[in-house]
């Protein structure tokens, strides 16, 4: 049994162990999608030491402007977790990640040109600490896209004491990203090419229906989005779980 069914597993078995049913009450139907664990996705080849504090994390980069905000939350008592570290970055406008050498590919999976290094700069990456009630917010532009990859961030969320760190990546629909697509700092480069089925999860390994797909509203020609971070949090109450996973 892998530590994802596991943990399902006990959370099914709440009203048996005396943990929290997170699905109890019909009048709390949104906590179901709240309180799940999110799918596990890969970190990608992107990923860098250099993630700045902070909540701003446009870096000057140019683009239409993204607030994301996120709650993590225990899938095991359905309650937020103060002081968990929330890690994200993403693409700017023109397909191109900092802090790396980018090889930007055509829609042959051939090279485009020569790789686009991007070392010594940070833009688009940030972490912050969730507050009392698990939450945290990020300003930023809405990623421009780059080939073979359906629009996203990246997210790492590293659970305070004991807890395993969820790895994912949060995927923007079709629809919207057509629409951004159209707008300055984006048009020259059209719409992804990359198409998505918004119905299932992940484009690349999913389990959990729905959870990696993010809710984009239009406010002010701004988008804000609120997504719940289910992780597996056992700092402070189940102290005998890590030996039992090293035995799995």
């Amino acid at each position: 049994m892998n530590r994802r069914n596991l943990i399902k597993g006990l959370m099914a078995a709440g009203p048996i162990l005396g943990f929290r049913n997170v699905f109890a009450e019909t009048a709390k139907n949104e906590v179901v999608k709240t309180c799940r664990l999110i799918t596990q996705d890969i970190a990608g080849p992107y990923r860098t030491a250099d993630i700045p504090f902070r909540s701003d994390i446009t870096g000057g980069q140019t683009g239409t402007p993204l607030t994301l905000n996120f709650q993590v939350m225990d899938s095991f008592r359905c309650q937020p977790v103060a002081g968990a570290m929330v890690s994200i970055w993403h693409a700017n406008a023109e397909g191109l990640y900092s802090g790396v050498n980018n090889l930007m590919l055509t829609a042959d999976m051939q090279s485009e040109s020569a790789s686009i290094d991007t070392s010594g700069q940070n833009f688009l990456r940030g972490t912050q600490k969730t507050d009392a009630d698990g939450r945290v917010s990020f300003k930023t532009i809405y990623p421009g896209w780059y080939y073979p990859r359906a629009t996203h961030a990246h997210i790492m969320v590293f659970p305070p004491n004991y807890g395993e760190v969820a790895t994912t990546q949060l995927y923007f629909s079709d629809d919207v990203c057509d629409q951004v697509y159209q707008a300055e700092h984006y048009a020259h480069r059209g719409p992804n090419p990359v198409r998505t089925d918004p119905s299932a999860d992940s484009p690349t390994d999913g389990t959990d229906e729905g959870d990696l797909w993010l809710d984009l509203r239009h406010e002010g020609g701004a988008y804000v989005a609120n997504h719940n971070l289910g992780v597996t949090y056992y700092g402070d109450m189940f102290g005998e779980l890590p030996g039992f996973y090293e035995q799995s």
